[in-house]
């Protein structure tokens, strides 16, 4: 697949169906995830995978955020239609068989913590392009922060820093390409 392609073709999806991914091609998201750049090299980033009790564990906890971002949705504008089809999504996360956490090291000191935010930022575009690449479908997610210190437990992971979560799995439907804001891009000394 072209870079190219997979970057614009990409989408978020909110529903699954409930066949499990196979593992080889989990494997290879989960490689070329940790491929991405990092700030000195860090890789101040784990990568948790969850199937079975432990998923469903986990998106029970993770279905609890809604009581905090339906406020944040109502405050941007989102429609009730928007809304209700955002808090069933959280309830299950679309019914996908394996989530995946992403976690980072905290650090005292701000720049290296922003580079390590960046860092795991550049793993999570990787692990969803190539999840794309694998026909798979998944859906960054930050909303599951408001619960950050409720995930960190869950996950064993106290002394980390909840990046973003996604559900993996295969598609029920190819959701529409959403519109592109327009942005100023500044060409300076061409």
């Amino acid at each position: 697949m072209d870079i190219y392609e997979a970057i614009h073709q990409r989408r978020s999806h909110r529903m699954y169906k409930p066949e499990m991914p196979p593992k080889e091609a989990l494997d290879r998201v989960i490689d070329a995830a940790l491929w991405a750049p990092s700030g000195v090299n860090a890789q101040a980033w784990e990568i948790t995978v969850m199937a079975g009790k432990v998923r469903d564990d986990f998106v029970e906890l993770v279905s609890r955020a809604t009581k905090y971002l339906l406020p944040e949705l109502e405050k941007a504008g989102v429609p009730e239609k928007g809304r209700e089809f955002v808090m069933k999504f959280f309830k299950n996360l679309g019914g996908a068989p394996v989530v995946i956490a992403v976690t980072i090291s905290k650090d005292a000191d701000p720049g290296m913590q922003m580079a390590n935010i960046q860092s795991g930022a550049a793993l999570f575009q990787n692990l969803l392009l190539a999840a794309h690449a694998e026909g798979l479908g998944t859906c960054w997610m930050t909303g599951a922060n408001y619960l950050e210190k409720e995930i960190l437990k869950l996950l064993g992971k106290e002394d980390k820093q909840l990046l973003a979560i996604t559900p993996i799995g295969f598609s029920a439907k190819e959701p529409p390409a959403p519109p592109r804001k327009g942005r100023e891009v500044r060409w300076l000394g061409f």
